[in-house]
């Protein structure tokens, strides 16, 4: 059992009303409903749950800080205070989230990560990505066992002088040959779809949607531009 994150979306509704009817969204996948006679039958994904953005909290658009549909738990699923600053929340009306920034900021990042180890490489003879290596061990374990698989893959130039530049290799990663050597397009675009999605999405129709994937991280986006602007978007943290 472990914690993880679905962003409900619910419609328009009066803040101080807002847990009920997350609850009531979130009831149909609780692991102890009563799946009685024509209750359909779904995957069930939580035993408890709290509205909780703890570390991934929305940005308020500018100049709505303090607009009171707004809402900022005052404690963790833990139990634990919190004291959410009024540039974030834990949800609102679609309208009130910046959702754009955290995209933008990830987008810049990746960028920057591309663009440092493309300079930093270009001195270098081309490397083989980590996975390159595995591939091999698992074709033959025994002949080529995994002690090898690191000494070939961080003896090659670049990586060896990547190891010798902890500033860059913070910036990059420590296998950047399998992450930044896709084009800068897909590679900014895929950050930015990745910015906001965690594990699940549980949309306005009741669909609960697990998020992995390319696919359906920019599905998740494109359904959050998409909803009216006084529905509702909330983080919650469950127990599943």
């Amino acid at each position: 059992m472990s914690k993880e994150r679905v962003t409900v979306c619910v419609p328009r509704c009066a803040p101080e009303d807002l847990p009920r009817v997350v609850g009531a969204a979130m009831a149909p996948y609780d692991y102890n409903r009563d799946a009685g006679p024509g209750v359909p039958d779904v995957e069930t994904w939580w035993d408890y749950w709290q509205i909780d953005g703890r570390g991934c909290e929305f940005p308020v658009v500018p100049g709505h800080e303090d607009d009171p549909r707004l809402i900022r738990g005052s404690k963790a699923l833990s139990g634990e205070p919190r004291n959410v600053p009024p540039s974030l929340c834990d949800g609102g009306p679609r309208a009130l989230l910046d959702l754009e920034r955290p995209r933008a900021q990830a987008a810049a990042e990746a960028r920057r990560a591309f663009e440092a180890w493309q300079a930093f490489s270009s001195g270098y003879p081309p490397a083989r990505a980590m996975s390159d290596f595995r591939a091999r061990h698992f074709a033959d374990p025994e002949g080529y066992p995994q002690t090898q698989v690191l000494e070939d893959f961080r003896t090659q130039p670049v990586i060896a002088a990547l190891l010798d530049h902890p500033e860059v290799e913070d910036l990059v990663g420590g296998d950047p040959v399998a992450y930044l050597s896709d084009d800068l397009d897909t590679l900014v675009r895929e950050a930015a779809d990745a910015a906001l999605p965690r594990q699940a999405l549980l949309t306005l129709d009741g669909r609960w949607l697990s998020i992995a994937g390319s696919e359906r991280r920019r599905y998740f986006n494109e359904y959050l531009d998409a909803l009216p602007a006084d529905a509702y978007v909330v983080w919650v943290l469950y127990h599943g």
